[in-house]
């Protein structure tokens, strides 16, 4: 999952969009956003101008429902999904990627708000959240990209009372750093392991492969964090 820095805030609440909460994500057609998505409720999704006419990703992640008079729509994970979702969600002006975290809090709405000239301070943003995206991309799948340095490691950590988290590689790139953990369920209980578990000063995305671990048990877990000066 990727926490993001630059959901925008605005002046106004939307009169389209009328939720308690929301999330401000700004986004330029072909780019990749980061939002946080409830676990258990829906999320409502929407343009700031203008209609969803057209929502694609992986069928079995998420749930969805239609509100075709608002051109908006709701989503959640799909059971037993804790890895971020994809949703490709296009408008009469392009198509934004949005990469949805889930987590344990309750629905609210995300707001998409297009633009056709990105500030450079946008532009950074952008790169920064693709950057975060290809590095759990690439732990996930045990691939090093061309400007990450590789470091294994033998560390372990208790996450709490019968969980451990095994530190096992390391990837560090310019400003982030990857850490693939392997997290194992040391009792005789079946726990449920939620991605804001990992959260901790300086992460900004984190990856659970297995919601649910079984006595015994182990399962693959994929965080990364800020670099700091020293590393």
């Amino acid at each position: 999952m990727i926490r993001s820095g630059h959901a925008l805030p605005i002046a106004l609440l939307l009169c389209s969009l009328d939720a308690a909460a929301l999330q401000i994500v700004d986004a330029r057609d072909g780019e990749t956003v980061f939002a946080r998505i409830s676990q258990k409720e829906l999320t409502r999704i929407g343009f700031e101008r203008g209609r969803i006419r057209r929502v694609t990703g992986n069928a079995g992640e998420f749930l969805m429902e239609k509100d075709e008079e608002r051109g908006h729509v709701f989503v959640r994970p799909a059971p037993g999904i804790t890895k971020p979702v994809n949703l490709f969600v296009s408008s009469d002006r392009g198509t934004v990627a949005l990469l949805l975290q889930p987590v344990d809090a309750p629905g609210d709405t995300i707001v998409i708000r297009e633009s056709r000239a990105a500030p450079a301070r946008s532009e950074r943003a952008g790169r920064h959240v693709r950057g975060i995206k290809h590095l759990m991309l690439a732990m996930a799948n045990d691939l090093i990209p061309d400007d990450v340095e590789v470091r294994e490691t033998q560390r372990a950590f208790t996450l709490r009372a019968g969980l451990r988290l095994d530190l096992e590689r390391q990837f560090m790139a310019t400003d982030t750093v990857g850490e693939k953990f392997r997290l194992v369920n040391t009792g005789a209980t079946t726990v449920e392991i939620s991605p804001t578990d990992l959260y901790r000063s300086g992460v900004v995305a984190v990856g659970v492969e297995k919601g649910t671990l079984q006595g015994g048990q182990a399962t693959n877990v994929f965080l990364v964090r800020e670099r700091r000066a020293d590393e």
